[in-house]
Order: structure tokens, then C-alpha cells, then sequence
């Protein structure tokens, strides 16, 4: 008992000592994290790839009395086609938005300023001009050129940074090929973790930890599909609405919020605002529409699906999804923000468990 209470004390004071050093040296863990991490990408790509898919593998083995490598190389080749067909059908339009877009810049930025320059008048006007109209005029001019020469060469260096992105798509697809090897020996990997944490703890906690991991893959599922559903909902009606109000960058605004949509809160008020902006700089009597098409795709999403799904799936209150989004987006950027719904979600869960625990030996102590 003592001993284990010591390993106890032990652990908790090597984890509080690595979080402290992680916040006092953040730059240093992320240099670190920035310089390894990428030799791990393929097999973290695989490691969800393989949660992703092992459901529609399990469904189409048992549905159509396949072998399980069959079935695998049935539901990757139907991802690929998925795939494919998708960016066949969309990549042309969006890529036209966006030489659409690129080429309306510099109006868009004259635009801009002379928006600026009427908002000024109008205050100063109304005597609600606290600086001089000069002094504003010139340091917004200035942001807006700033971010203007940015938003241009950031398309620059997307449309010339072929090798970064040959780079990506190389270690995903190795990711899928890992991910083909696992999908095929699936109970030998879940025995080789099995005995893997058989060997650092006792048969019993062995297996409790097993059950998590069993909870959590279905708390991510859930929860990456969910918001997978809810964000495409999302993107169609307000490429919809906007299609048919010929509202412009209907499609594009349509993938951006769908796909903001994908981190609760934050994504969809980014994702909105750029669209709005674009809409705004292009036909801002068209706003209009833009507004209603968010409102009904948001109302689809926070009323109808998206609580019903957070709640099933982490069953977190709004305060701590955002919190979750934030702390993840800190420390991992995008990705993060993703994950760290389902993230806190596992944590809960630990937590819950250990409550539940401490509670029994409590009762049966009485």
C-alpha cells in the first residue's frame, strides 16, 4: 500500500514538474515538438485513418460476407473514389472564385478605403470623432495595404509551394498504407496494446485502461462524424441560399464556413466573417442574404444537430468546449482546436471514473 501510494506521489510530481517546465520553456517544447513531430505524422495520419475507417470495414465484412483484406481495400478504394469525385466537382468552381477574387483585389482595396474615408466624414460630422480624421485615415489606409500585400502573397506561396504540399500528400498517403496493414491485422494490434500494458501494469488496470481506450475511440467517432454531418449541413444551405439569392462566392463561402464549422464556436465565426468581408467588398447589398443564409445554417446547427451531438458524444457545457478549443488551438494550432473538444471529453471521462471509484470504496467503507 505504501509503495503504491509512493509511485503515486512520485507520478503526480514528475507530471506537475513536466507542465511546469512546458509553460516556463514553451518555445523550446514547441522547437522540439515542430523538429520530431514530423518523423511521427504518417503513423499519427494512420492512427486515425484506422479509427475512421474501421467501422465502415466492420459493416461492409459483415454485409457482403467479404474477407476482412477485401473488405479494407473495398472501403479505401470507395474513400479515394469519394475523394476524387468531390474535388473533381468542386475544385474547378472554387479555384475560379478565387482568380475571381485575386483579380478583384486592388478594386477591393479602393473600396475599402473609400468606405473608411465615408465612415470618417459621417463621424466627424456627428462630432464623435475622438482623434483626427488624418491620423485614422492614415493608419487604416496603411493596415489595409499591409493585409492586402499579405493576402497576395500568402496566394503566391500556396499556388509555388508544391513541394510542401508533395510532402504532405506523400505522408498521407503512407498514413493510409499503415493504416491498410493495421485495418487487415486488427486483432493482433489490439492484443500487442493489450499486452503492451499488461507488462507496465497489473491485469486488472490493464483492462480498465483497454475499456477507456474502447470509450474514447467512440467518444472521437461520434464526435468527428457528428461535426463531419452537421458541418456539410451547414455548407450546403448556405451555398443554397446564397446560390439562389445570387448572393457572389456562394460556393466558396459555402466550403469556408462548412468547413469552420468543423470547430464548434470559433471556426464558424472566422469562416463567417471572412465571408462576409468578401461578400461585403464585392456587392455589400447582398449582406443581406449572406446574414440570412448563416442564421439558417447556425440555427440548423445549434439548435437542431449540433447540441444533440456535443452533448451525446462529451456531454460538455459550452464554457469548457470553448476552453477546450482555445488550449488546443494554443498548443497545436487548427489541428488542435479540432481535437480538443474530444480531447477534454477523454479527460472528463477519466475523471468521471476515478469519482465513481472513490465514491464506491467510500460506500463500502460505510
Amino acid at each position: 500500500m505504501i509503495k503504491a501510494k509512493g509511485i503515486k506521489i512520485i507520478s503526480i510530481g514528475v507530471i506537475l514538474i513536466v507542465i511546469q517546465s512546458f509553460l516556463q520553456q514553451y518555445d523550446t517544447f514547441h522547437e522540439l515538438y515542430s523538429k520530431y513531430i514530423g518523423y511521427l505524422v504518417p503513423v499519427i495520419h494512420a492512427f486515425f485513418i484506422t479509427i475512421f475507417l474501421e467501422p465502415i470495414v466492420s459493416i461492409i465484412e459483415k454485409k457482403f460476407k467479404m474477407k476482412r483484406v477485401v473488405a479494407v481495400i473495398v472501403t479505401i478504394l470507395l474513400v479515394f473514389s469519394l475523394i476524387g469525385i468531390f474535388i473533381a466537382i468542386i475544385a474547378p468552381q472554387v479555384i475560379e472564385s478565387i482568380k475571381d477574387l485575386y483579380g478583384k483585389l486592388p478594386v477591393m482595396q479602393v473600396q475599402l478605403e473609400k468606405y473608411t474615408s465615408e465612415l470618417i466624414e459621417f463621424l466627424k460630422s456627428k462630432g464623435l470623432l475622438l482623434l483626427g480624421d488624418t491620423e485614422i485615415k492614415t493608419s487604416i489606409t496603411n493596415f489595409i495595404k499591409e493585409n492586402m500585400r499579405y493576402f497576395q502573397n500568402f496566394g503566391i506561396s500556396v499556388l509555388w509551394n508544391i513541394m510542401w504540399w508533395g510532402i504532405a500528400l506523400t505522408k498521407f498517403v503512407i498514413g493510409f498504407f499503415l493504416a491498410f496493414l493495421i485495418l487487415i491485422d486488427k486483432e493482433y494490434f489490439i492484443k500487442f496494446i493489450s499486452n503492451i500494458l499488461s507488462l507496465i501494469f497489473t491485469k486488472e488496470k490493464a483492462k480498465g485502461i483497454m475499456g477507456f481506450l474502447g470509450e474514447s475511440r467512440e467518444i472521437l467517432l461520434k464526435f468527428v462524424w457528428g461535426r463531419i454531418i452537421v458541418s456539410i449541413a451547414v455548407g450546403i444551405i448556405t451555398f443554397l441560399v446564397m446560390f439562389v439569392t445570387g448572393t457572389p462566392y456562394a460556393l466558396l463561402s459555402g466550403m469556408m464556413i462548412g468547413m469552420g464549422n468543423m470547430i464548434p464556436y470559433v471556426g464558424s465565426i472566422v469562416a463567417g466573417s471572412i465571408a462576409i468581408l468578401l461578400v461585403g467588398l464585392a456587392e455589400p447589398f447582398k449582406l443581406i442574404f449572406l446574414g440570412i443564409a448563416i442564421l439558417v445554417a447556425q440555427a440548423v446547427d445549434g439548435w437542431v444537430i449540433g447540441p444533440k451531438i456535443v452533448s451525446e458524444t462529451v456531454g460538455m457545457r459550452i464554457f469548457w468546449v470553448v476552453v477546450s478549443i482555445l488550449i488546443g488551438g494554443s498548443l497545436f494550432g487548427p489541428v488542435g482546436m479540432f481535437f480538443g473538444v474530444p480531447v477534454f471529453g477523454m479527460i472528463k471521462l477519466i475523471c468521471t471514473k476515478i469519482l465513481n471509484k472513490k465514491e464506491e470504496l467510500i460506500t463500502d467503507d460505510k
